[in-house]
């Protein structure tokens, strides 16, 4: 019987993976955007405005059902509407969203709400 040495492994070079490495980081470089999103102010609570103030009430049960201190409306008036509560008293816009109303929904009603005026917005929902 015949034995042949063993022979040894070459040691595994790490050039190879340096430039996988290299390749994925280029890749997830370009791949990713470096956009800037546009972001929507929403302050904090404050001290309070006393009992002189009172909201108008904006209810979002749905994109396509907006109700306005109990009238409904439809989200092209709301830009109409804000601007006939805004007069000589800021006033206060308080934003509900129901369950089945989504983000963009919130976001529009906001951004309507910026464009006449109003600076106080208050957000509540489920």
């Amino acid at each position: 019987m015949r034995f042949k040495a063993r022979q040894r492994r070459k040691p595994l070079g790490l050039t190879s993976l340096i430039d996988v490495i290299f390749l994925l980081l280029l890749f997830f470089m370009l791949a990713s955007s470096f956009t800037r999103y546009q972001a929507l102010e929403v302050a904090s609570g404050g001290q309070g405005g006393g009992a002189d103030v009172k909201p108008a009430f904006l209810r979002i049960h749905t994109a396509e059902r907006i109700d306005l201190n109990g009238m409904p409306l439809q989200k092209p008036e709301l830009v109409e509407k804000f601007a006939g509560l805004t007069g000589d008293n800021p006033v206060v816009v308080a934003i509900w969203s129901g369950p089945e109303a989504n983000v963009q929904d919130v976001v529009d009603v906001m951004s309507a709400a910026r464009q006449t005026g109003l600076k106080t917005v208050l957000v509540t929902g489920d």
